[in-house]
């Protein structure tokens, strides 16, 4: 393992390191977080309302963000048919993924909700090659394949053995919410092409967060949340402020300056995080598959820059 990354920092050495591998770093790091934060808020408040408080307090944050930066001014003058179109991939990327990731959540393992999330990498690589006309070489897929199985030894990492047993309707709502993801990413990369990232992610966000609280209003209601824990409350906050008020801007970011299928593969460091922060947080512990299967991950994402790396070679 610590071969393989004093490896990986002589070979950035040969590249001129882009702000957009630092950014998609972070967003594999918050999104991962809000796995074991997950975990913990499921026990007091149902995965829908989880869901719609923090879609709401990331909106808050995405805002005031915007608001400081004067972005206003370019939200208010952006094309009616874009706020459209970027209010329809909300309904994919902000209640869909919100509702179907946290029922997951409350089903199914962490690690293994973390592992079928993931999954977005290959349906966002099939959605880019017919929609966005991005070529899938060889070489990617190769690098794919490698990191997929560093996630499923990263994921399983105590063995191929699960204790619990694993709800096929969680495992369902998990996968749906990996295609929910890929459809937002794929089709948010065309906007993107003609307008400020933020505020398309913003506009999606509230477009989600408007249809995501009447869902819950009609549905579940809002009285059990006077019995939440200020606890949960703090976890809340920060789960809304990082997952969505700071992670999906750095993942639009990237999405407007990479092709698609190129930056989805740092999804697959979600897991390797996830695995960590389950251990900080909620004491859990990994065996020696962690350690092949991060091996693993960080060779599939050196591979995916080969060009990069060595382009006298190619």
């Amino acid at each position: 393992m610590y071969g393989s990354l004093w490896w990986l920092c002589l070979s950035m050495k040969k590249i001129r390191l882009r702000i957009e591998h630092l950014f998609m770093l972070n967003f594999a790091f918050f999104a991962a977080l809000g796995h074991p934060l997950g975990r913990i808020i499921v026990r007091e408040m149902h995965p829908i309302q989880l869901g719609t408080v923090s879609l709401l307090i990331g909106l808050v944050v995405l805002f005031l963000y915007i608001l400081i930066t004067g972005r206003i001014k370019p939200l208010a003058r952006t094309d009616k048919r874009d706020i459209l179109l970027s209010s329809g991939i909300g309904v994919f990327g902000f209640f869909f993924f919100q509702i179907l990731t946290f029922s997951a959540l409350s089903r199914i393992p962490a690690s293994v909700n973390a592992f079928l999330i993931n999954t977005s990498v290959v349906y966002i690589s099939l959605l880019a090659a017919v929609f966005l006309n991005e070529r899938i070489s060889f070489t990617r897929i190769i690098a794919i394949v490698l990191a997929l199985l560093g996630v499923v030894l990263v994921v399983f990492n105590r063995g191929f053995r699960i204790e619990q047993a694993i709800d096929l309707l969680g495992c369902l709502f998990s996968i749906l919410g990996a295609v929910a993801f890929s459809v937002y990413s794929v089709f948010g990369k065309k906007l993107l092409e003609r307008n400020d990232p933020i505020n398309i992610v913003a506009i999606a966000v509230l477009s989600g967060s408007i249809l995501l609280s009447l869902f819950t209003g009609f549905t579940i209601g809002y009285s059990s949340l006077l019995e939440i824990s200020v606890k949960i409350w703090l976890l809340l906050i920060l789960l809304g402020a990082t997952m969505i008020g700071f992670a999906y801007p750095m993942w639009f970011l990237s999405l407007r300056r990479l092709p698609a299928s190129h930056v989805s593969l740092y999804v697959y460091v979600t897991p390797l995080f996830a695995v960590l922060l389950s251990f900080l947080i909620l004491h859990e512990t990994f065996g020696w598959l962690f350690w092949i299967g991060g091996l693993f991950i960080l060779g599939g994402i050196v591979l995916s820059h080969r060009k990069e790396l060595y382009p006298s070679e190619l």
